[in-house]
């Protein structure tokens, strides 16, 4: 059992990137559109759910954001260890 995201959300990345094994994601939707491929994940962590969003071109991330069911909005302007959590997403570990 990994451990659980604080109220506050702050560190939430650098947490479930230490605890890869509790962290689940199921593909919702994705489209293509102009060379741009966006994603639409279900996230689910010990104590929170949500959703993370994410656009690729050109095999790099452009755009990024997870949000997590405490009320907390992690983008890659926030929050850079966003990419390293969707590249492990896209891998499909």
């Amino acid at each position: 059992m990994g451990k659980a995201i604080p109220s506050s959300g702050s560190g939430a990345i650098r947490i479930i990137l230490k605890n890869k094994n509790d962290f689940h994601f199921d593909l919702r939707e994705k489209n293509e559109e102009d060379g741009r491929i966006s994603y639409l994940y279900d996230v689910f962590y010990e104590n929170c759910t949500g959703t993370l969003n994410m656009v690729e071109s050109e095999g790099k991330i452009i755009i990024a954001a997870l949000n997590l069911s405490l009320g907390k909005v992690i983008t890659l302007q926030n929050d850079a260890n966003l990419k390293k959590l969707c590249s492990y997403v896209l891998e499909g570990r």
